[in-house]
């Protein structure tokens, strides 16, 4: 076999070793999503509000899920540090669904209304989607967002 084709076909085995792998991470004994844990991961601000392109940001959610209800705490920084995208890095979930498949995550960060809303898909140990954050009842920045078990 060519060097070339080699290297494809291991490749293509360690991702299939990966993705196997990574099903199990938010699988209940039963079968069901359990997103249950620390999730972290990234938002990137997609540069559609103000003055804020293109900006990513860690961000983590510590979860606890009770039937399809979610609930717990979120954090958001850049390095260890508040910032202008991330004034308020410490917050509360104040409500949250999973569903089919489909997350819904709401967030309020504290002290303050700074309030953000996570959309999107579960599928193993990796969430992903879309979010919007506002501030004062008007948005503050938007984009995307992944999280991983």
């Amino acid at each position: 076999m060519a060097p070339k084709m080699k290297a494809v076909w291991v490749s293509l085995i360690l991702l299939a070793m990966l993705g196997c792998s990574n099903i199990a991470g938010a699988q209940s004994d039963n079968g069901e999503t359990n997103l249950s844990g620390v999730w972290k991961g990234t938002r990137t601000t997609t540069g559609n509000v103000g003055m804020q392109e293109f900006r990513v940001r860690s961000i983590q959610f510590s979860l606890t899920q009770t039937g399809e209800s979610l609930s717990g705490s979120y954090k958001c920084f850049a390095g260890k540090k508040a910032n202008a995208d991330c004034a308020n890095p410490v917050g509360s979930v104040t409500s949250g669904s999973v569903s089919n498949g489909k997350v819904e995550i709401n967030v309020q960060a504290q002290p303050n209304s700074y309030n953000c809303t996570f959309k999107g898909s579960v599928a193993g140990n990796k969430m992903n989607g879309t979010f919007t954050c506002y501030a004062g009842g008007t948005v503050s920045s938007n984009g995307v967002w992944r999280a991983k078990h």
